[in-house]
């Protein structure tokens, strides 16, 4: 018997990538114009950025939400529990995840960076955070993980499970995460990343605890970033405190097996629901 063909949906790893390129020339126009309006009504820069961001991601979302007939509901969560309840399954465990997290892609990225050195443009990290103020530190921990979760799962990856067998949307999804980042050090760091949250929107059906785990890991950045003392900005991981090592391996493994409980292995979050909409 001949094999049904399998039904296109939006987007496939084509498309996503067409996503990308149109959304990177619509921030550049939404930013030039938000940015020139700024010096007019006195906004700082990084907060028209944000705005130009926003405003960007907002078209992108209202025209595939239109093309595909769904709500900003739905896109943000189709699963079984209810927004809070999910919400309170999932605090916990990210929080504690993120301090491991925090330490593994940075062993990671310390090696790619053998291999590709970043020179001085990279270093400068607290300081550039210091002169941009709030408006960056906003756009990264609170606009930049909602957009982001918003087209990275709720859209291409939604699109992609339809498409592909689960491992290879969550794979395909998370490499067009860290390339959207445009750089190979950040690209490995939002790959990590983007494995963990693909499987949790696949298991889920929301984009919330995503977004979760995506704020709350841009946030330790941040801080750890801000925090780090003056001449030390060039220590190596490796120089880092044991007990700043002992702290995070166990919180990580610690938030690694809950989150494990809650979206590995069988489809039931065991003693509460199915988070599943299957």
């Amino acid at each position: 018997m001949k094999a049904k063909p399998r039904e296109y949906c939006f987007p496939s790893l084509l498309d996503a990538f067409f996503v990308l390129i149109a959304l990177f020339f619509l921030e550049l126009i939404t930013n030039s114009i938000v940015v020139q309006l700024s010096y007019v009504v006195g906004i700082r820069p990084m907060a028209a950025y944000s705005i130009g961001r926003v405003l960007a991601y907002g078209l992108v979302f209202a025209i595939v939400l239109h093309k595909s007939q769904r709500t900003y509901r739905e896109l943000f969560h189709e699963g079984r529990l209810s927004m809070p309840a999910t919400l309170g399954l999932f605090t916990v465990p990210v929080v504690l995840l993120v301090p491991g997290l925090l330490l593994f892609i940075n062993v990671i990225e310390a090696g790619v960076v053998q291999i590709f050195p970043t020179g001085d443009a990279l270093h400068n990290a607290a300081e550039a955070y210091r002169q941009a103020g709030l408006g960056a530190i906003v756009l990264v921990c609170i606009i930049a993980p909602v957009v982001e979760e918003m087209l990275f799962r709720g859209i291409i990856l939604r699109g992609f499970l339809k498409q592909y067998p689960p491992g290879t949307a969550i794979a395909h999804s998370a490499a067009v995460f860290g390339l959207a980042h445009l750089n190979v050090y950040q690209f490995v760091a939002a790959l990590m990343l983007g494995l963990i949250l693909g499987k949790m929107y696949e298991r889920t059906r929301s984009i919330l605890p995503g977004i979760l785990l995506h704020m709350a890991y841009n946030t330790a950045v941040v801080v750890s970033s801000i925090s780090i003392p003056d001449g030390m900005e060039d220590a190596s991981i490796f120089e880092l405190p044991a007990i700043w090592w002992l702290v995070g391996i166990s919180c990580g493994a610690a938030g690694a097996l809950m989150l494990h409980k809650l979206i590995g292995g069988s489809r039931v979050v065991q003693g509460h629901a199915r988070l599943l909409d299957e």
